[in-house]
């Protein structure tokens, strides 16, 4: 017994390390694909029209329809990704990797409103399976390993060591030396995955400005206190209108077959939300810096505009083929949502745009201690306690509330 346990041990740290690698190589890639379609080659071809992004979408809606009509909808979700394991006991990873990775890479290149997380984790899923049927795993220790593996994408992707390992806080169980063997775990895990994506990121550096600022020193008020069931309300709801457009566009194109054309009209939508604003482009890990710099300075109307309109395009375009994770995108609606709760309030905007993005997150995610975790080194370190009791305040009142 004691053997087996090292040699899955042993397993995850090599695991954890494959994913950071994986995970590294994957956004150079994407990064790279980017800075080629949206910043060269305009320069190369002296291009300089405004409806650039309608075009470059328009494009990108074409070869993510055929790749639909052709394959089905991919990439999977983490959910999907999990959910097919516990059903079905396995993934087909002989072809379920390579059209995750082929379907994800024009959606993210060409501008649509998603994040890399959920196509990493089609990947991995693959890629463990194929290790499983040759070491002749069981079910259990398998999915284990895709879930150590997701919470080990979502610490490097989001710049966030403690997010694989809130994972493990989040497992239901009661018995502490089962939830504290999956803590370390899971922590061995996520270092090893967080040394492999930065020394990718060594060998091939790229720009990185994921962060949320804020002025250099917090003004703290009482009021701020004092409104954070206010933000905490004010996330919540934005939470659950961010779920309910996911699940309001599914039944609007559920019986849908014309693929291509629907992809297109994707890519049309994505386009023209470009132009009007550069915010509603990409999943907004590099814009958020430049936007709550912005932010600050700007209405209240403006910001719930974006926000919303951040939601609706992610949320309508995953339904009609431009599929990925939603995170990124949920973090940046979030946080826009809560800038214009402090432009009406402007009471130490730190805690109200926290509060309100923890909320919002708690409740799209369902996973506090994940959620705490990925806003831990996004937020000023000075907020996270606010943080966590948000975080499983949230948690608590809605699991609350759906009792009633």
């Amino acid at each position: 017994m004691k053997k087996f346990r090292a040699i899955f041990l042993l397993n995850s740290i090599l695991l954890g390390f494959l994913t950071g690698v994986t995970a590294g190589a994957y956004l150079i890639l994407v990064n790279f694909l980017i800075d080629l379609i949206w910043k060269k080659i305009p320069v190369v071809f002296h291009i300089s029209t405004i409806l650039y992004p309608l075009i470059i979408c328009s494009i990108g809606g074409l070869i993510i329809g055929f790749l639909q009509r052709k394959n089905g909808n991919y990439p999977k979700t983490m959910a999907q990704v999990l959910g097919e394991y516990k059903t079905t006991g396995k993934i087909k990873y002989t072809n379920e990797v390579r059209k995750n990775f082929f379907h994800a890479i024009p959606v993210l290149a060409f501008g649509g409103s998603i994040g890399p997380e959920a196509s990493l984790s089609g990947i991995l899923g693959g890629m463990i399976n194929w290790v499983g049927d040759r070491m002749k795993m069981s079910l259990e220790r398998r999915e284990e390993l895709v879930d150590m593996g997701i919470g080990a994408i979502l610490s490097t992707v989001f710049y966030a060591p403690f997010a694989g390992i809130g994972r493990a806080f989040d497992k239901p169980t009661r018995d502490f030396i089962v939830k504290g063997r999956k803590i370390f775990v899971y922590t061995v895990t996520t270092i090893s995955g967080v040394i492999g994506f930065f020394l990718v990121n060594k060998l091939f550096p790229h720009e990185s400005s994921f962060g949320i600022h804020f002025r250099d020193n917090i003004n703290w008020t009482w009021q701020g206190f004092a409104l954070i069931p206010l933000a905490i309300i004010v996330g919540a709801m934005f939470g659950k209108l961010f779920n309910f457009l996911g699940q309001l566009s599914n039944r609007i194109t559920e019986n849908n077959r014309k693929t291509v054309l629907w992809a297109i009209i994707g890519g049309l939508i994505i386009g023209i939300a470009g132009v009007i604003s550069p915010y509603f482009l990409f999943s907004g890990e590099i814009q958020l810096l430049s936007f709550s710099k912005e932010a600050v300075s700007q209405s209240a109307w403006f910001l719930i505009f974006i926000g919303l309109g951040k939601a609706f395009i992610t949320n309508f375009c995953f339904s009609l083929g431009w599929r990925g994770g939603m995170i990124f995108p949920a973090i940046f609606s979030s946080a826009a949502i809560g800038f214009a709760l402090s432009a009406i309030l402007p009471f130490t905007p730190a805690i109200l745009v926290s509060a309100t993005i923890a909320a919002s997150l708690t409740y799209i995610m369902r996973q506090p201690g994940v959620v705490a975790g990925l806003l831990l080194l996004l937020l000023p370190i000075e907020i996270f306690p606010i943080i966590i009791v948000v975080c499983y305040l949230t948690n608590y009142l809605l699991k609350s509330l759906s009792k009633h």
